[in-house]
């Protein structure tokens, strides 16, 4: 439940942004909800209903004339009778809260540390690590082989070696998977395919040691950076693959179903750790809101220039066309990544 409520609070600090640049530019907004409905109760104050809802996955709100409703017997001035630069700061404010919320989020994280762990990152298909049961995100507890016994924290070097000098066939683990403690023996092949190693895993050092106020947020903001950059490259490559290699581009994508998994794994080793999942996903929710695709807030924020470069707005069939189209392909998008999530995540067979 933490998951999803983490989640949640994303999806609703991006509305707030455009909620609270709305009333900054004067602009009627009719609705700020918390949750999606059915409404469980709502208080109207001044023009605005604050709303609380049953579905509690983010937010909503309702800037009066965002969807070209109609100005009739009222003598407010709709979103669209607002000056250009007003309704580019509205649409471009979700964005903006996602980026701040990643960074200050980031920035928590660095304050904090996290404390050192040896974590499988990836379990290569058919290897003696993956016979053995191991998992992606399984924590390396212990080890002991070779007559020798290293405990957690596990320096990644000091396993390679120990693995590697060992004599033994078995290698003697200690895992810890959320809350469990398990016991494994992994045969150790020898001589190891290329670039396998003996056991058929790779490894990943987790933690990192406190930095002081000022230097975490300067090394907030330079990850923040490096974030972005890393997702735009991603975006790219995912276009390019669905060019070169139709669906198959879209198997490292995860979906609603294959975060909430994630993040639950993610967990298991500590709220911090939690903290910098959510952070990566706020910088990437913004990351993809910006791009200029219909339904967007990039294309909203699109038409918006059209309509200053021409002089005059698109006409709203076409906008409606259009947002319609691209609203259809998201949601299309988002059913085939769902079906991938949980045919991947929870090993259902679809």
């Amino acid at each position: 439940m933490i998951v999803i409520l983490s989640l949640a609070v994303l999806v609703l600090l991006h509305e707030f942004g455009h909620f609270i640049t709305a009333k900054l530019f004067k602009i009627p907004v009719d609705e700020f909800g918390i949750g999606f409905p059915p409404r469980l109760f709502g208080k109207k104050m001044g023009k605005t209903l604050y709303s609380v809802n049953a579905l509690p996955f983010g937010g909503f709100v309702k800037i009066y004339g965002e969807n070209g409703e109609s100005e009739d017997g009222r003598n407010d001035v709709g979103f669209n009778g607002h000056k250009a630069w007003h309704r580019l700061i509205v649409v471009a404010a979700g964005v903006l809260m996602n980026f701040i919320l990643g960074w200050v989020v980031l920035s928590v994280v660095l304050m904090i540390g996290a404390p050192s762990h040896l974590i499988v990152a990836s379990v290569i298909p058919g290897s003696p690590a993956e016979s053995a049961g191991l998992k992606s995100g399984d924590l390396i507890l212990k080890i002991n082989a070779n007559g020798e016994t290293l405990s957690d924290p596990v320096d990644v070097n000091a396993f390679v070696s120990l693995v590697k000098a060992s004599p033994e066939n078995n290698i003697a683990l200690e895992i810890g998977r959320g809350s469990e403690t398990l016991n494994v023996s992994v045969a150790k092949r020898v001589p190891a395919p290329p670039n396998q190693g003996e056991l058929g895993v790779s490894l990943a050092d987790a933690g990192f040691p406190a930095e002081g106020f000022f230097r975490a947020f300067g090394d907030g903001f330079i990850e923040t950076g490096s974030i972005i950059g890393l997702t735009f490259a991603g975006l790219y490559q995912l276009v390019v693959g669905l060019f070169t290699s139709g669906g198959a581009a879209l198997q490292g994508v995860a979906g609603p179903v294959g975060i909430v998994f994630l993040a639950s794994q993610v967990t298991s080793l500590g709220a911090v750790y939690l903290l910098q999942l959510l952070a990566l996903i706020s910088i990437n929710l913004a990351v993809l809101n910006l791009l200029p695709f219909p339904a967007l807030d990039g294309g909203r924020a699109l038409f918006i220039v059209i309509e200053k470069l021409k002089g005059s707005p698109v006409p709203r069939a076409v906008e409606n066309w259009v947002n319609g189209l691209g609203f259809a392909a998201l949601i299309i998008l988002m059913l085939f990544v769902t079906a991938h999530d949980l045919s991947h995540f929870l090993n259902w067979s679809i």
